[in-house]
């Protein structure tokens, strides 16, 4: 146990290492496109300040190719739509950015950098930024992909129009509020995006309402993706055979038993190594770790119940066991506007009952990281100060007898749902055998879970949030913003809001830690949420599978493998 805590304690350490190296020095001259040959972005800071990115040379590999077959345990429910205007959870997005690319992306170090866009220029203010499609940009049917297709995908992704028609909803307000008219549009006053303008063919611009220093990164998401407007015109399940602007193509999809992606030789990036990739799907996709010992998968996650006997010396797949934190978080939330969760003396009486030292340690097995707050370790290279309150069940007493209830007998209960929510499961056994508080959790299915979440229909909830990218806004913003349309438990809080604003637009790294660490203190002091756990990602991968990658934000890009059998 220790080798396996001490590894993930180096990873870390990496990882801030790395991130420290990017902030003193700029973009590293690191591949843009690991394992493909293609070179990273240059950046240069003009004397009025603005800035451009430009994407270094993009060469014809020719790489050879045998028989490249990937395989791997997709989801137990069809993906259905695959389509990134509705990628909202980390499966849908895995496997949407698959087939589907936007203007940047992550390079090797989680920095943004031009994918579709050859050149990105920044205005000095931080209001303006104007693309430039890669020559190589192309949809994998040969044609171009155009100024006027970038601008169609993202007013798309934000449109209500798109939610009713598909009756879902959408992940792009989360991602692309910034432009300028995006609330307009969101809200149905609009049907145009006003800061998204097609200059030319081959040239964007795009106009924030403020600056934002994380605008490039949320452009990386699946729902910045672009895609094809016949596609969409064409309507019904479109997405089951698209004309795909990533490196693969949908070869094949059995409805709840396969989808069979192939590589797109028009890809901006080159031709992927891999001949094909195939995703089980439905009852087939059920217990992957068992899958990975019939050599019927090549990459599985490891339950935490079986890590001791995985690591174990005398195991015969231990070296096939990579260790990665990632940037993620497990908490429970609650609304303030619902009781008895609209006291905030029972609220402090939760977050001081819950035995979080021990549901890390104890229940599970010392393998994830004790949360004491939102925002992950490492978030920009750094450890945070921002701590919730020790275990202490006398003071979790004393705040229910100043509560407006007087007592625990007068509290009603307290309903918390979750899918698979062991977290509240131990909370509740606390509460009601040490408080005397009654509380019933209840276990909901993730389709209908999410859909509770987004319909705000759950007075409690516990859910883990995985980063989706490196900053502390994809926690803070997301979840508690008044503004956010994935803030679950609709906190409202004008002076939180207010440094969220003030960190969005600050643009020094320590300046705008301190920022938002004060804002996390607010979240804290106000018990609008308990934290669980940060997670420890435990996978095993075939000794054949090369240059696959559990990042910080989990696995994301697929280009970049090869199989050496």
């Amino acid at each position: 146990m220790k080798q396996f805590r001490a590894a993930v304690w180096r990873a870390r350490t990496l990882l801030v290492a790395l991130t420290m190296i990017l902030l003193a020095a700029g973009p590293a001259a690191v591949p843009l496109f690991p394992g493909t040959g293609i070179l990273a972005a240059t950046t240069t800071t003009n004397a009025d300040g603005s800035i451009v990115i430009e994407a270094d040379e993009r060469p014809d590999l020719g790489t050879p190719r045998g028989k490249q077959e990937l395989r791997l345990a997709g989801t137990i429910l069809d993906p259905a739509p695959l389509d990134p205007a509705f990628a909202r959870d980390v499966n849908s997005a895995f496997m949407t950015r698959q087939v589907f690319r936007g203007l940047t992306r992550f390079d090797a170090n989680l920095e943004p950098a031009p994918e579709l866009a050859q050149r990105i220029e920044i205005s000095a203010d931080g209001l303006t930024y104007r693309f430039t499609l890669a020559d190589q940009a192309r949809f994998s049917d040969g044609s171009p992909i155009t100024a006027d297709d970038v601008v169609f995908s993202l007013t798309r992704a934000l449109s209500p129009e798109t939610a009713e028609a598909a009756g879902a909803a959408l992940a792009g307000p989360s991602y692309l509020a910034d432009i300028a008219g995006a609330r307009a549009l969101i809200s149905g006053e609009t049907t145009t995006l006003q800061g998204a303008r097609a200059i030319d063919e081959r040239t964007i611009e795009l106009t924030l309402d403020a600056p934002r220093a994380t605008f490039l990164m949320k452009l990386a998401s699946a729902p910045g993706a672009i895609v094809d407007q016949d596609d969409v015109l064409r309507g019904g399940e479109w997405w089951r055979n698209p004309n795909a602007s990533g490196p693969f193509v949908v070869e094949y999809w059995a409805p709840e038993e396969e989808l069979r992606l192939a590589g797109n030789k028009e890809y901006v990036g080159g031709e992927p190594t891999l001949n094909s990739v195939v995703f089980r799907l439905g009852p087939g996709a059920a217990n992957p770790f068992n899958l990975y010992q019939a050599d019927e998968i090549d990459v599985s996650p490891v339950p935490i119940s079986a890590i001791d006997r995985v690591g174990d010396e005398g195991s015969v797949i231990r070296a096939e066991l990579d260790v990665s934190p990632i940037l993620a978080t497990q908490y429970i939330a609650f609304r303030t506007d619902v009781a008895p969760m609209d006291d905030p003396e029972i609220r402090r009486a939760v977050q001081l009952a819950f035995p979080r030292e021990k549901v890390a340690e104890i229940f599970l097995n010392g393998r994830q990281e004790t949360a004491k707050g939102l925002i992950p370790p490492g978030t920009l290279a750094r450890e945070w100060s921002a701590s919730a309150p020790e275990h202490d069940l006398e003071a979790a007493r004393e705040a229910i007898a100043r509560s407006s209830y007087g007592s625990a007998e007068n509290v009603p209960p307290i309903r918390i749902y979750g899918a698979g929510p062991f977290g509240s499961e131990i909370l509740r056994d606390v509460l009601q055998d040490e408080l005397g508080l009654t509380v019933e959790v209840l276990d909901v299915k993730w389709p209908q879970f999410n859909a509770g979440l987004a319909e705000r229909a759950f007075p409690a909830f516990e859910l883990q949030w995985v980063a989706d990218f490196p900053d502390p806004e994809t926690f803070l913003w997301a979840l508690f913003s008044s503004a956010s349309p994935d803030n679950y438990s609709d906190y409202d809080n004008p002076e939180f809001d207010a440094l969220l604003a003030e960190a969005a637009a600050t643009l020094d790294v320590d300046e705008r830690a301190a920022i938002y660490a004060e804002a996390e203190a607010l979240l804290l002091q106000d018990n609008v949420f308990v934290p669980v756990a940060h997670d420890v990602r435990y996978s095993l991968m075939k000794p054949w599978v090369r240059g696959l990658d559990v990042t910080p934000l989990g696995m994301l890009y697929l280009e970049n493998v090869w199989l050496e059998r």
